[in-house]
């Protein structure tokens, strides 16, 4: 069945696997004449649920900076609609680290998403290696729920 696919990097179709769970509804706005969502809302629906796990993260000085993201569409998302992106770090790596993501209207999987993030001396533009301190708070909220 098309809603329980799951990406070439097994991106988790059941939203019970997401420790992060952040909430949106569709705004008339993000959609086109056809009344579905279109995919640059679809983005920016990833990036709010990234940012509002990671800004607590990230200083004047230094940041995550996106250097690749991957959205795979599933299904069409329709206005009006509660949706819920689901989140959580599958890599932390010496300079970046990988979420995983997936978007869910009414418990079925309708996109998933890879994104890659350099950690940067913003003022640079230069990366930079992950702190300590940093590691240790991005483990607390790496990996799905009861592993994949």
């Amino acid at each position: 069945m098309r809603n329980e696919m799951k990406n070439k990097r097994n991106i988790p179709s059941n939203l019970s696997k997401y420790k992060n769970i952040f909430i949106e509804n569709v705004r008339w706005g993000d959609t086109d004449g056809y009344n579905h969502v279109n995919n640059v809302s679809i983005s920016r629906y990833f990036e709010s649920a990234r940012v509002n796990i990671i800004r607590n993260l990230e200083s004047e000085k230094y940041g995550f900076v996106i250097v690749n993201f991957n959205i795979n569409y599933l299904d069409q998302i329709f206005y009006p609609s509660k949706i819920e992106i689901g989140s959580y770090i599958s890599r932390i790596g010496n300079k970046s680290i990988e979420f995983n993501q997936a978007i869910f209207v009414n418990n079925k999987c309708k996109a998933t998403a890879i994104s890659i993030l350099a950690y940067a001396n913003v003022k640079e533009s230069k990366s930079y290696k992950i702190s300590s301190d940093i590691i240790n708070k991005l483990q607390k909220i790496y990996g799905a729920s009861d592993e994949i």
